[in-house]
């Protein structure tokens, strides 16, 4: 199952991307000025293979490693119509030498429910922390590896990290199923580096919503290269940023659909700068 999910896993639509940055380009405001925005809907169009892809009903996955019953997560998420489930693997915390792998297919399985029901963005969190040290540790491993050497699986099962295989499985169902991925904090990002890690294509369904100073969130997040789009000072965890990286994403899809283009508006184009080069208003979809 692992292999044939990693081979599942593949380059974004450049073709559709391209005609969703033909209609951004075209849309009735200065060219290229929502620019983060600009940069998700195009994204969202590489992932989902559509040149206009509409806003779906998102889900949140929680990887729930204690007993912690009160979820802030559900107050953003309704903000967003996501749906919360929970991966739960409390039941896992006396493992086997195969729990890893029953957890990972777990994920992987999470994320393929989530996409059959037609969500094209999955946020994921972590309900709990993890070992301080153990973060440290396997951080340590992931920095002093190349990507072709690292046994990944390995290193999870040398340090039991259970809630990252399942955060893990999740990612790179998401990217198997072509759906986009908002992470949240110092759990997430780390996960998403052991994704890319086994598969570097993941990187590419990965939006990182925000940045905070926690040290190993900072590191993780330098090391896939990945733009953050907000500074809150936050430092919550358990989904919230995922839930405010799917709203950045609904924002995007709301603007490539809903606002018009010069043609739509019966307006005229930039006649001098930068616009003058690419707004037509006769630009079709």
């Amino acid at each position: 199952m692992f292999e044939k999910i990693i081979s599942q896993i593949e380059p974004l639509d450049t073709l559709s991307m391209g005609k969703c940055q033909i209609r951004l380009d075209n849309l009735t405001k200065p060219l290229g000025s929502l620019h983060a925005f600009e940069h998700l809907a195009c994204k969202m169009a590489g992932i989902v293979g559509k040149p206009r892809p509409k806003r779906t009903p998102s889900v949140i996955i929680l990887v729930n490693g204690s007993q912690r019953t009160l979820r802030l997560v559900d107050v953003f998420a309704a903000q967003v119509s996501a749906t919360v489930i929970s991966l739960d693997i409390i039941a896992e915390k006396m493992p086997d030498d195969k729990a890893v792998n029953r957890i990972l297919a777990r994920g992987i399985k999470s994320a393929g429910e989530a996409i059959a029901g037609g969500a094209q963005i999955i946020g994921i969190g972590l309900v709990g922390e993890l070992n301080p040290v153990l973060t440290e540790q396997i951080l340590a491993k992931l920095k002093d590896e190349t990507a072709s050497g690292l046994d990944v699986l390995t290193i999870l099962k040398d340090q039991a990290a259970l809630e990252l295989a399942g955060l893990v499985g999740i990612i790179l169902g998401a990217a198997a199923g072509k759906a986009a991925v908002t992470l949240d904090g110092a759990a997430t990002s780390l996960a998403a580096l052991i994704a890319c890690r086994i598969s570097p294509v993941v990187r590419n369904y990965l939006v990182s919503s925000h940045f905070s100073a926690e040290p190993v969130h900072a590191e993780t997040i330098r090391l896939l290269d990945l733009p953050t789009y907000l500074y809150l000072g936050m430092n919550a965890g358990e989904g919230v940023g995922a839930a405010l990286g799917i709203s950045l994403i609904n924002a995007s899809l709301q603007v490539l659909n809903d606002m018009k283009t010069f043609g739509e508006a019966e307006v005229s184009v930039a006649e001098d700068g930068p616009g003058a080069f690419v707004q037509d208003r006769n630009v079709k979809d």
